[in-house]
């Protein structure tokens, strides 16, 4: 499989899949419409044993993941979240039963080929800033769609040269 793995996108499949339960959120102010229904990524990786940071936030449902991973390793974080404006989030993580508040800036951007970028300030996992491209919009109402998404995403990553 591609440098998305096997088991990330197991998991983002059965986040997208457990959101069901959940309300949908209300609305948002453009640095949230930003930052929701996206993959977000710290930097392409060097290489197949890279460890990245990764955050993807579901727009249809206020539930989230950080991952970090190589393409042969990784472990993954769910949340579940509320906006508070346009620029706060909180972080509710299940297994720990921690809350956190976040502050972020989601802006669209032209940095290292990338076309958004997001500083997350006062989160306890994942790296303080993320970069992504328009066509890395994720659905999370579609278990199948979001899967291929993630399939693309890994495959243009592994064609995609590292950063300077």
């Amino acid at each position: 499989m591609n440098r998305v793995s096997k088991r990330m996108t197991a998991a983002v499949i059965a986040l997208a899949a457990a959101a069901g339960g959940y309300g949908l959120l209300s609305s948002r102010g453009s640095d949230a419409k930003t930052l929701v229904g996206r993959v977000w990524i710290e930097r392409i990786p060097r290489d197949d044993t890279d460890p990245i940071e990764l955050v993807a936030i579901l727009a249809d449902e206020p539930i989230g993941m950080f991952r970090r991973a190589s393409r042969y390793e990784g472990s993954y974080a769910l949340f579940r979240y509320e906006l508070r404006g346009d620029d706060k989030l909180q972080l509710l993580f299940p297994q720990d039963r921690s809350k956190h508040e976040v502050a972020f800036d989601a802006r669209p951007c032209d940095v290292k080929g990338f076309d958004y970028c997001l500083d997350l300030s006062g989160s306890p996992r994942g790296a303080a800033k993320y970069y992504s491209r328009k066509e890395w919009e994720i659905d999370g109402s579609d278990p199948a769609a979001l899967e291929d998404a993630l399939r693309a995403l890994g495959e243009e990553l592994l064609a995609s040269p590292p950063a300077p």
